[in-house]
């Protein structure tokens, strides 16, 4: 299969590393001054992977979409719910693969988390918290994501909250359904380097979550939290080797990733032995061979599709349009 890359930033690469660690064939990546109509008329790809800002995402999808090409969208899917209810109808008429990079559900202790959950392991899912920080607003140059002409309304929710949003719906089986946000720009930009976030979900948990692109020495800190009524989980993407599994009447335990003994969805995630790391790489590696599959024909896909990205921007907008009021999605 061969693949077309459009945006040639970090994460291009990420992409672009990760797609040939598969053996997929990057046809080309294609940068600001490309032609992207022109290069997926005349150089034909079977998928392309939009890494380009928030604002073009929806463009970009969209003229795949129309020329009969699967799309992998980087998250935010787009920068409306609108923009979403044009996007999800012209992959899924078309019977056209469709995937947003929420990569954390691809490393295997957090579908360890999954299975566990479903398994009863923690009981009844009470609620859910955590935090999701960077330091990115410390540096004098931060990017277009401080800009809302190319961001969208929402630069911490958006571009953090949504990883860890999805997460938590993958990990507890509930979605989001009401949000009550507090925004701050402690950088003075014009959109939000900080955000708290209270949230509901549809089973009758609670959640809660803070953002923010100003915590110092914090470089990509996910970090998941997980109560039930028997038990709970604490996972940390910057050490995603490891889980915390917290028992009511007995000590807690320390679970490692390990093709061995880790549950049996996780383990096809793992590619080499406990005690062995793998990490962000590896998990968008993850994410793609299940792409690629139902690229393939596989019937039964395992990756987040664009209705679950219109769920992430449905979030980002209840969050912009709370300030201090809950917000239904």
């Amino acid at each position: 299969m061969r693949a077309g890359i459009v945006g040639t930033g970090f994460i291009g690469a990420v992409h672009a590393l990760a797609l040939r660690s598969l053996g997929i064939e990057v046809a080309w990546a294609a940068g600001r001054n490309d032609d992207l109509a022109a290069l997926l008329d005349g150089d034909r790809v079977d998928v392309l992977h939009v890494c380009t800002p928030n604002h073009v995402h929806a463009r970009q999808a969209l003229a795949a979409l129309e020329r009969g090409i699967h799309v992998v969208c980087e998250k935010p899917l787009a920068v409306s719910t609108v923009e979403c209810e044009t996007l999800i109808p012209a992959a899924e008429d078309r019977n056209l693969v469709n995937a947003v990079c929420y990569h954390a559900r691809s490393y295997p202790l957090v579908e360890h988390m999954r299975a566990g959950v479903a398994a009863g392991a923690v009981g009844e899912v009470t609620f859910v918290h955590g935090r999701y920080l960077c330091d990115d607003v410390l540096f004098p140059a931060s990017g277009w994501r401080v800009d809302p002409a190319q961001s969208g309304p929402s630069y911490v929710v958006g571009d953090l909250g949504t990883h860890w949003l999805d997460l938590a719906e993958h990990v507890t089986g509930h979605h989001v359904s009401e949000v009550l946000a507090d925004f701050h720009s402690f950088a003075d930009g014009r959109l939000e380097d900080y955000a708290a976030l209270l949230l509901r979900f549809d089973g009758g948990a609670a959640g809660s979550l803070v953002l923010s692109a100003g915590a110092a020495g914090r470089k990509n800190q996910l970090l998941f939290e997980l109560e039930g009524r028997r038990g709970g989980m604490t996972w940390d993407q910057e050490r995603p080797t490891e889980l915390l599994v917290r028992h009511v009447a007995t000590p807690p335990e320390r679970v490692v990733k390990d093709p061995m003994t880790n549950a049996e969805p996780a383990r096809r995630l793992s590619r080499f032995p406990a005690g062995h790391g793998e990490g962000y790489g590896e998990a968008f590696r993850n994410l793609f061979a299940d792409v690629y599959a139902a690229v393939g024909g596989d019937p039964h896909p395992r990756f987040p599709t664009f209705r679950d990205g219109a769920r992430g921007v449905a979030a980002v907008e209840a969050a912009v349009a709370s300030r201090g009021a809950w917000v239904r999605l």
